[in-house]
C-alpha cells in the first residue's frame, strides 16, 4: 500500500508541475499579455485568441487531467474501498471530470470551434469537468472532516469558490446584461474584478489543485493508520 501512496503522489507531481508550465507559457506568449483578472483560462488554448501559445495550454491541461486517472485509480484503495453509495459516487465523479478534462484539452488541440458542431459543447465540458472534480472532492472529503476538524477549512475554501463563481454570474446576468462577454474591456467599464467570472475561474482551478493535494494528505495518513 505504501507504493501505491508514493506512486498517487508523483502522479498528483507530475500533474500539476505540467499543467502549471503549460500555463505559464502559454501565458507568456498570449497577444498583448495575459490578464488574470478578466481573461478566461480556456483563451489561453483558443487558436483565434493565442495563436502562439494555445497547444502549449491546451497539451499541458490535457496531459495533465490524464495524468490523475491513475493518482484517482490509488484513491479508490482508501477511499473507494467500502460500500459506500458516496464513495462510489465521489470516484465516478472525478473520473468523469477528468474525461471530460482530458476531451478540453483534445478539443483545444484538434476541434477549433466544437460549439459549431455541437451547441455549446465547449461548455459542457468544461461544466462537466469542473463539477464532476469538485463533487468528488467534497464527497470525499466530508469524512475526514469528521475525524479531523483541520481539513474543515480547506474543504469550505473550495465550496465556496463554487458558490463565488454563481453568485457573482448572476449579479452580472441580472445587473450588467449589455456589458458583452468577458475581456480586458471590462476594466474600463469599471467593473471590479471581483465580478469577473475569469478571476473566480482561476481561484477555482486553485482549488481544484488545493483540494486534490489534500485528498493526497488525507491518503497517506489514512494509509498509515
Amino acid at each position: 500500500m505504501r507504493l501505491a501512496i508514493k506512486t498517487s503522489f508523483w502522479w498528483y507531481l507530475a500533474s500539476i508541475t505540467i499543467l502549471s508550465l503549460g500555463v505559464v507559457v502559454s501565458a507568456l506568449q498570449f497577444p498583448g499579455g495575459f490578464d488574470w483578472f478578466y481573461i478566461v483560462a480556456s483563451a489561453l488554448a483558443s487558436r483565434r485568441d493565442n495563436p502562439a501559445g494555445y497547444i502549449w495550454y491546451a497539451s499541458a491541461f490535457g496531459l495533465s487531467m490524464a495524468l490523475l486517472l491513475p493518482y484517482t485509480s490509488a484513491l479508490v484503495k482508501d477511499f473507494g474501498n467500502t460500500n459506500s453509495a458516496a464513495s462510489r459516487f465521489a470516484i465516478v465523479a472525478l473520473r468523469t471530470g477528468l474525461v471530460c478534462g482530458i476531451l478540453l484539452g483534445i478539443e483545444g488541440l484538434i476541434v477549433p470551434d466544437l460549439s459549431r458542431w455541437i451547441p455549446k459543447g465547449h461548455e459542457i465540458l468544461g461544466i462537466s469537468s469542473f463539477l464532476g472534480l469538485y463533487m468528488g472532492i467534497l464527497v470525499l472529503l466530508f469524512p475526514a472532516i469528521r475525524h479531523r476538524k483541520v481539513y474543515a477549512l480547506p474543504a469550505v475554501l473550495v465550496a465556496i469558490s463554487v458558490l463565488a463563481i454563481g453568485v457573482t454570474q448572476l449579479v452580472l446576468y441580472l445587473e450588467q446584461r449589455g456589458t458583452g462577454w468577458i475581456n480586458t474591456e471590462w476594466r474600463e467599464m469599471g467593473i471590479p474584478f471581483w465580478l469577473s467570472y475569469a478571476f473566480w475561474q482561476w481561484m477555482a482551478i486553485g482549488s481544484l489543485i488545493a483540494g486534490l493535494g489534500l485528498l493526497s494528505l488525507i491518503h497517506n495518513e489514512e494509509t498509515d493508520t
